[in-house]
């Protein structure tokens, strides 16, 4: 009996190491696995964190033409240079990313009404469209974005600006 029983204790003491071996390797599975999850996690955030900065800035240079349409609108038009800051640290200007300092918008042609429209403006009145290059940059939280529209302001008396 004495013979059994140290048999039986050799195989329980093998079991219990055999245990203890795969005991650690699936923990150690079990935490790379975890180190990978909160890696990943951490470049989501980072680039959610980059796209939320690009697409805000994007809304800051569009925020940008928007000006210069509503400035166009004016008689005569306002075609100054502007720098503007806006909430959240960001700023537009009309520039290129190119320009240290902003620009005035300037005229980059005559054009022709719009496609769709005709204009019967009477006898001896004479219509102008008058066609402005705008760029817009604008700065905000690591990102920089540029654009460039064309915009067209049609106007019955071309001269007087």
């Amino acid at each position: 009996m004495s013979r059994i029983d140290t048999a039986e204790r050799v195989q329980l003491r093998r079991e219990r190491g055999s245990a203890l071996l795969i005991t650690m390797l699936v923990l150690l599975l079990v935490s790379s696995l975890a180190v990978t999850g909160l890696d990943r996690s951490e470049e989501e955030s980072t680039s959610g964190a980059r796209l939320r900065s690009t697409t805000q800035t994007l809304h800051a240079a569009d925020s940008g033409i928007q000006l210069v349409m509503s400035r166009l609108t004016q008689s005569p038009p306002d075609l100054s240079a502007f720098d503007v800051a806006l909430a959240g640290g960001a700023s537009v200007a009309s520039r290129a990313r190119t320009d240290s300092v902003p620009q005035d918008i300037g005229q980059a042609g005559l054009g022709t009404p719009a496609e769709g429209f005709a204009l019967n403006l009477g006898a001896g009145v004479t219509q102008m469209t008058r066609v402005y290059t705008v760029r817009t940059t604008a700065v905000g939280n690591g990102s920089t974005v540029e654009l460039e529209a064309k915009l067209a302001r049609m106007s019955a008396d071309a001269g007087g600006y």
